[in-house]
């Protein structure tokens, strides 16, 4: 852990990358990287995701903000898929079923919030770099976690988004 003067003060490059996995979409293991940071509430990362990279549809208990910073990216939320482009901003309500695909040259970097934190999850438990005071209660709202489920419709979702914006 990085020694800092001040809990409500970092600077992202003292916030160790955490190298993480999850299922794809299409069978494979896909890698993200990320420098996450986080409150009582909300979590915030950056996380930079390569070309290729097609996450397995999933929800959590928390609602997440993600801001396109780099790149672009393909985005599914319930029954709609869009392309996101840098300067973007893309809402998931809380426990809305979601699924990212990279599918631009270069990959994709983005600003991610979760509210709350996504620190329960098991690529992130414990690695995050906690932003919380001595005189907080750490323990107020528990970390939500990724829960990866069969969506069948995925296919078709994202056949009609492609359709209707052609790469």
């Amino acid at each position: 852990m990085v020694e800092r003067p001040h809990v409500l003060r970092i600077n992202v490059d003292d916030v160790p990358e955490i190298s993480a996995t999850s299922p794809g979409r299409d069978g494979q293991v896909h890698g993200v990287s990320v420098r996450m940071v986080y409150g009582t509430e909300t979590g915030v990362m950056i996380g930079a995701r390569e070309e290729g990279y097609h996450s397995k549809p999933h929800h959590h208990d928390c609602e997440q903000f993600n801001f396109i910073l780099e790149g672009e990216l393909w985005f599914f939320i319930g029954k709609e898929g869009f392309r996101c482009k840098k300067g973007d901003f893309v809402r998931v309500p809380r426990n809305e079923v979601h699924w990212v695909w990279v599918r631009a040259k270069g990959g994709c970097t983005m600003l991610e919030t979760h509210t709350p934190s996504l620190t329960g999850d098991a690529q992130i438990k414990g690695k995050a770099t906690s932003m919380i005071g001595e005189a907080e209660n750490a323990q107020m709202v528990p970390g939500a976690e990724n829960i990866y489920i069969d969506y069948p419709e995925a296919e078709e979702i994202e056949r009609k988004a492609f359709a209707a914006d052609p790469d």
